[in-house]
């Protein structure tokens, strides 16, 4: 994905759940919540959704998101060597119209969950290696841990931050550093620093509906979220880390806000977000 930075206004809705879920598409009118736990990915689950955005230059763009579970290879921690991470791997991809304006962008993460649905982050792909997680205040300290940063709490619950127990609290801060565990640097050692991520987010409600192709989700989990990125050093590497920043890549700075509508046994089923 490269591109020159520019405002995008990003709005999302659910318009095809995953296979394995229980509500059918066929048979929904209204949903109501069940659960506040986030419901626990299964390789080859999959999410699509419908999506408008308009740049700050006034042009309007449709396409659709398509995020999947997939289940891949044990990570090798680059740090220590010997521990392996079982991981799924996440696969977004935001593919336009063909007579959009704006450039399709791909984010390859690996997570794992717990047994109440909480995320946590691994490693970024950019289809070419794996970029690990650090604590920012480590950089430049050989042999420092990767991090693995609980990025979406579960069970949710209105007005309490998320009870994050990792080594970076809410909210959420880390560096992406490259050549982790890799030749030339091997087993114990990260390359540069490519980009800092922060994010930080609030459940306010749960009394807005959200009606999307599947219907009206009466009691979604309301998320009011801000945070970015900023390029480090002189690595300049372009690639997208999280789908909230694609007006631009890691080589930009880059701000994002807005809210995500979340009912917990399906995902994301709304999001708008001003990049």
């Amino acid at each position: 994905m490269l591109k020159k930075p520019g405002m995008i206004l990003l709005a999302i809705g659910v318009g095809g759940l995953l296979s394995s879920c229980h509500i059918e598409q066929k048979d929904v009118e209204t949903i109501a919540r069940t659960t506040d736990n986030l419901r626990v990915y299964q390789a080859n689950d999959f999410i699509e959704y419908s999506v408008a955005a308009v740049t700050n230059s006034g042009t309007f763009n449709q396409g659709t998101l398509r995020v999947v579970w997939q289940q891949t290879e044990d990570l090798t921690d680059p740090i220590g060597g010997e521990i392996r991470y079982t991981v799924l791997k996440e696969t977004t991809t935001l593919i336009y119209e063909p007579e959009s304006t704006e450039t399709d962008a791909t984010i390859i993460r690996y997570i794992s969950q717990d047994n109440t649905g909480s995320i946590t982050l691994y490693a970024i792909d950019d289809g070419t290696g794996l970029y690990w997680l650090y604590d920012p205040d480590n950089i430049g300290t050989l042999s420092s841990p990767v991090i693995l940063p609980i990025i979406f709490d579960s069970p949710m619950a209105i007005g309490v931050p998320p009870p994050n127990t990792s080594v970076l609290t809410t909210p959420v801060k880390f560096s992406v550093m490259g050549g982790c565990g890799v030749p030339p640097i091997g087993i114990g050692l990260c390359g540069p620093e490519v980009y800092t991520f922060n994010d930080s987010f609030e459940i306010v409600g749960d009394s807005t509906s959200v009606t999307t192709n599947l219907g009206q989700f009466l009691n979604p989990f309301e998320i009011d979220f801000n945070g970015g990125s900023n390029p480090q050093g002189s690595l300049a590497l372009a690639f997208p880390g999280d789908i909230r920043d694609v007006c631009g890549t890691s080589a930009d700075i880059i701000t994002h806000r807005g809210d995500i509508f979340v009912m917990p046994e399906i995902g994301m089923v709304q999001m708008r977000n001003t990049c």
